[in-house]
């Protein structure tokens, strides 16, 4: 894969905003709505969103703008409106690559709420380019988020002609049809990733970097062994062989060990995505720069127990780096290296952490200025604890060494511990300085308002309908008005009904359904309230069928069974079986009383079969199937007639 080019297609949900795009993007994904028909690897552009749900084109009084932004998937549909803005308005620098310019201010912005995912094919209508010269030069360029200097975009150009590799997505009729046009002034992008931004820009011939060559050349050394817990030290070195200048150089380093520290000679870098990012403005022939990346090998990660091969006691981390540059590299079998280390076991034994309170998640602590005990073990089984010290995780604040209470045992009581959530990190130190990290559950620190949830009661039993489960949550604050109380987990804004009261309704809850309820004051703190458990009973849905000697037969009502032996084959099941209880007993009834009782059900299928020798009649026959919760779930009565064969 070229170092700036992904060509894999993405679903985003995008935002109302298009600076969003200079952050790093969630990508979600649902079942389709729509889908397109795939020409080859996928599929082009067919679905105009500038057209769904009554959108139109925002074009400037002379005609000018975006007509159509078609893509291929649509899964959530929504709106977008598309406007000029000017360079003025623009939220972030505008810095063109060598060799383009903004073509008569036309930057155009989007806002939807759609949810859709590529490719696209955006087409633009440009009256203003008033000659052949200047239209053949005009681009269409868009940001991408750059890892290595986020606050500034990388720029792509989306321009589709007749030099685009469209293999994986057009025929080449089809990009013959969107290839520019003079007459109608018609110009296409074509993107695979989606853009809320887009530069209409003229292109110099004679500035471009496409121009120049430059040949990169990357050279790396690093440790050829690492004791597990110490650091491995790459060291890089960027050359540039010409004949010309190099320029936007980046530099990508995939993940090997825990990185500690990156630092180089000039540019910057950074670690983003586990990735190692570095970027150069410039690099002039024969010139070099370096690049030192320090990491750590972690204890444990790379020899898990019972995994390891006796034929080959140590393991072996490769990190590949790559760079490039925008010229033209006249070889770019240098642009890449593969550097190699062997990791050797620490036979010393780490540190054992105990955590002896704190161990239920979630826990509450009343603020505005808690006090949190933390009482832990910490034992080295080779060795002795040099060092212990904690961490608040949430925010990086150490909090000190903890007192050694007894033989093993300490305790540190976190003082003023702000509201919000918090986890506590624990690291011990042996002897021999092998470290040992155990983190506590998340604790959270309540603002000033008291909330509760008071009805159903904690414990209660409550038997799952098709109608809404009423929640009822009583909340106040001293200090300042609720701007918000909802239900947390279904995150669902509760309903005021007066006296500090508030309702919420939900469709669904687990077999054990946990409902905590959040309340939100006007100054933005946050108060929880204790988990109140329910169990939600399901009853079980019980069948009955026959069988035939060879296969399971259905009865149906009312018809007649030539027969003097049955074999009845009784199952049960719940609705829904994440979250279901175990089946404890399944009962075949005939004519009301119990023929057959299985308190095992068998699996899979709890499945339980009964021989019935009937005489000629007719019988009534149902299942009754019972779960450990006590729920209780009845089939259909089921009329079966019997004659002698």
């Amino acid at each position: 894969m070229d170092l700036k080019t992904d060509r894999r297609p993405r679903k985003i949900k995008t935002k109302k905003t298009i600076h969003l795009l200079l952050t790093a993007v969630v990508f979600l994904g649902t079942a389709a709505v729509c889908s397109a028909q795939n020409s080859q690897s996928f599929s082009p552009p067919r679905i105009d969103l500038l057209t769904l749900n009554g959108g139109k084109p925002n074009l400037s009084a002379t005609g000018e703008g975006i007509t159509a932004y078609k893509t291929t998937h649509i899964y959530k549909p929504g709106t977008m409106r598309v406007r000029l803005v000017k360079p003025a308005d623009v939220k972030f620098k505008i810095d063109l690559p060598a060799g383009y310019t903004v073509f008569n201010d036309l930057i155009y912005e989007i806002e939807t709420d759609t949810v859709f995912s590529g490719p696209h094919d955006i087409i633009f209508h440009l009256p203003s380019a008033r000659t052949k010269e200047t239209f053949a030069e005009l681009r269409i360029l868009f940001p991408e988020h750059d890892y290595a200097d986020p606050d500034l975009p990388k720029w792509r150009d989306a321009t589709l002609d007749d030099a685009y590799d469209s293999q994986h997505y057009l025929s080449d009729a089809a990009l013959k049809e969107r290839l520019r046009d003079f007459k109608s002034r018609t110009l296409h992008a074509f993107t695979e990733k989606p853009s809320l931004f887009f530069v209409v820009a003229v292109r110099d011939t004679t500035k471009l970097r496409d121009n120049f060559t430059a040949d990169l050349e990357l050279t790396g050394t690093v440790n050829p062994q690492v004791t597990e817990g110490r650091t491995v030290t790459y060291e890089l070195k960027v050359t540039n062989k010409g004949p010309d200048t190099a320029t936007g150089i980046a530099l990508k380093a995939q993940p090997g060990f825990e990185f500690v520290s990156v630092e180089a000679s000039q540019g910057k870098c950074r670690m983003a995505a586990q990735n190692v990012y570095c970027k150069f403005a410039s690099l002039e022939k024969n010139r070099s720069i370096d690049v030192k990346i320090v990491e750590r090998c972690e204890w444990d990660r790379h020899f898990p127990t019972g995994l390891s091969d006796p034929q080959k006691p140590n393991a072996e981390v490769s990190k590949y780096i790559r760079v490039g540059a925008d010229e033209p590299d006249s070889s770019y079998d240098n642009n890449e290296v593969h550097l190699m280390t062997e990791v050797l076991r620490d036979e010393n034994k780490g540190p054992v952490i105990e955590i002896l309170n704190l161990s239920r998640p979630f826990q509450l602590f009343d603020g505005p200025s808690a006090s949190v005990p933390i009482r832990f073990k910490a034992s080295d089984p080779d060795g002795y604890i040099k060092k212990v010290e904690l961490f608040d995780l949430s925010n990086g604040k150490s909090l000190g060494e903890p007192t050694l209470r007894s033989e093993g045992e300490y305790e540190l009581i976190y003082k003023d511990v702000p509201h919000g959530r918090h986890w506590i990190g624990i690291v011990a130190t042996d002897n021999l300085d092998r470290l040992a990290l155990e983190n506590t559950p998340e604790i959270f620190v309540n603002g000033p308002a008291k909330v509760e949830v008071i009805s159903p009661k904690p414990g209660s039993t409550m038997n799952r309908t098709d109608d809404e489960m009423t929640i009822t949550i009583r909340a106040n604050s001293p200090s300042s008005p609720l701007k918000r109380v909802s239900l947390s987990f279904w995150d669902i804004e509760a309903t005021p009904i007066g006296n500090d009261l508030y309702v919420v309704k939900v469709r669904y809850c687990a077999r054990k359904c946990r409902l905590q309820a959040i309340a939100v004051d006007e100054n933005g703190v946050e108060t929880r309230s204790e988990q109140a458990e329910v169990l939600v009973l399901s009853p079980p849905i019980p069948s009955v069928r026959w069988y035939d000697g060879e296969f399971l037969q259905p009865f149906e009502s009312g018809k007649t069974l030539k027969t003097t032996e049955l074999v009845l084959v009784a199952s049960a099941q719940h609705e829904n079986q994440m979250y279901a209880a175990e089946i404890r007993k399944i009962e075949i009834f005939i004519d009301g009383k119990v023929a057959c009782t299985d308190n095992q059900p068998e699996h899979p299928g709890l499945r339980t079969d009964c021989v019935w020798r009937p005489a000629p009649g007719r019988y009534k026959l149902h299942v009754v199937a019972t779960d450990v919760d006590g729920a209780v779930g009845k089939s259909e009565v089921i009329e079966v007639v019997i004659e002698r064969p």
